[in-house]
């Protein structure tokens, strides 16, 4: 996708190339666009939530939002399996980096997600 052209929203599960954090490397993940549409269109990256699969979730965080396999839009997300958003671990993401918008998180799970990203700024 041409970053110059297009730009995702907010609440987009994008498939993306992620660096680690600890390594050069990256990963093929699925993580779910947490920054706003104006910042989106104004810079080359965007910034997301971190997702995992929720069967390697052992303690879940007051931060996560689990996107479950039993929602009844799930079939919106793109997903597979259920999916858990890390809404407190945060990436930026080079545009041309992904690859794909494979779906949408459904509107109440979004709005858990805006809320408990904007709670991990706060003071």
């Amino acid at each position: 996708m041409a970053s110059e052209h297009w730009y995702p929203s907010p609440g987009h599960i994008v498939h993306a190339l992620v660096q680690y954090s600890d390594s050069e490397g990256s990963k093929s993940r699925f993580p779910v666009v947490v920054s706003s549409s104006e910042f989106n269109k104004q810079y080359p990256e965007v910034i997301v939530a971190f997702t995992t699969s929720s069967k390697n979730v052992n303690h879940p965080q007051s931060y996560d939002v689990e996107i479950s396999d039993k929602h009844p839009q799930f079939v919106q997300t793109g997903l597979t399996h259920s999916t858990t958003v890390r809404c407190g671990r945060f990436w930026t993401v080079d545009k041309r980096k992904i690859s794909d918008v494979v779906g949408s998180v459904p509107d109440d799970l979004l709005t858990d997600i805006n809320r408990l990203v904007q709670e991990c700024f706060k003071e």
